[in-house]
């Protein structure tokens, strides 16, 4: 979906080996200390503004380290590069950290991306969207974690089942479906598709998001690292962190900046419109009323009730398995 200037949340976690090909590039001068940090997608998106801005602004140099970028070849592959020392920190759905501590994955969360839901249903402007004329239509979905757990949820509040609809799995985007009328709508995030709809209708699609299209109001996204490195390495991941949020507020205070060097710096991701529109949508999501990053059990706790409500994993963890905010004292 990135290809087309839409966002594919990353898929279910699992612990599989991978190749050497995904090793670190020797830190450029000998006194930095290399971070490798891994996306959730396999090309650059808007969401790496943070990241971007840290790099080209010298916030990661001046804390003693180097960060590097890796682009996984899917959106499977991020916390297993995390799990096996492939890369130090990580950029994926808060899902894949609850279905993870499930499975007893070594991975929590170090710090939100996001405080709010903000993905649901969209369909083409001027087309009626409710949770009551649902039955029959065509969604379509994807085969990853955050869709695998919302849906769900859609489907209890509109009192259907997945025989009441036709889901269509989308391999690349949904949005690009939707404009092309092969379905009736589309499922994703508003920062993602609102902008890609923009530019190409020059108007606004019609949207159920979060509660409306019966979600829990969770965060989407959040930055991620191993309990192992985090152990080893705890003072370079702080170093990282307090860069992250510097690069972060500053790029949220310097919208149009931020989206040039990101545009310049990334072409193939999209245009310098669409870079901004979608980074402003989501800056508008990210500092909440404790600042940026940081965490609350309510942040968690509540997803993961919902998740055993419908059956999608057996028990509620403490909320010390999901996350920790060591990073951020």
């Amino acid at each position: 979906m990135h290809m087309t200037y839409t966002k594919m949340i990353s898929a279910t976690v699992g612990l599989l080996a991978l190749g050497a090909a995904f090793g670190a590039a020797p830190a450029s001068a000998a006194d930095l200390t290399t971070v490798r940090f891994v996306y959730d997608w396999a090309s650059a998106d808007f969401e790496l503004i943070p990241t971007l801005v840290a790099q080209q602004k010298g916030f990661y140099e001046a804390e003693g380290i180097k960060v590097d970028v890796i682009f996984p070849p899917d959106s499977q592959t991020t916390a297993r590069l995390l799990a096996v020392g492939q890369a130090e920190i990580g950029f994926e759905a808060t899902t894949d950290v609850v279905f993870g501590a499930s499975q007893g994955i070594p991975i929590t969360s170090i710090g939100l991306y996001t405080k709010s839901n903000n993905w649901g249903l969209f369909g083409r402007p001027g087309e009626p969207l409710s949770l009551d004329n649902l039955k029959g239509k065509s969604i379509a979905i994807y085969t990853d974690s955050w869709t695998k757990a919302m849906m769900p949820f859609v489907l209890k509040a509109a009192k259907l089942t997945e025989d009441d609809v036709k889901l269509i799995i989308a391999q690349d985007s949904d949005t690009n479906l939707l404009l092309a009328g092969k379905i009736d709508i589309a499922t994703n995030t508003e920062n993602y598709l609102v902008p890609q709809v923009q530019e190409t209708l020059k108007k606004d699609p019609t949207s159920l998001i979060g509660a409306a299209a019966g979600a829990p109001d969770v965060p989407v996204w959040t930055y991620t690292a191993s309990t192992a490195y985090l152990a080893e390495h705890g003072d370079v991941a702080k170093k990282w962190m307090r860069a992250t949020i510097k690069a972060t507020e500053w790029a949220a205070d310097h919208p149009e900046e931020a989206a040039e060097m990101f545009t310049k710096a990334y072409p193939e991701g999209g245009s310098l419109a669409y870079n901004l529109s979608g980074w402003k949508l989501t800056a508008a999501l990210m500092k909440g009323d404790t600042g940026y990053m940081m965490q609350e059990d309510k942040n968690w706790l509540p997803i993961a009730q919902a998740l055993k409500d419908t059956d999608q994993i057996k028990e509620v963890l403490p909320a010390s398995k999901y996350y920790t905010n060591e990073l951020l004292k």
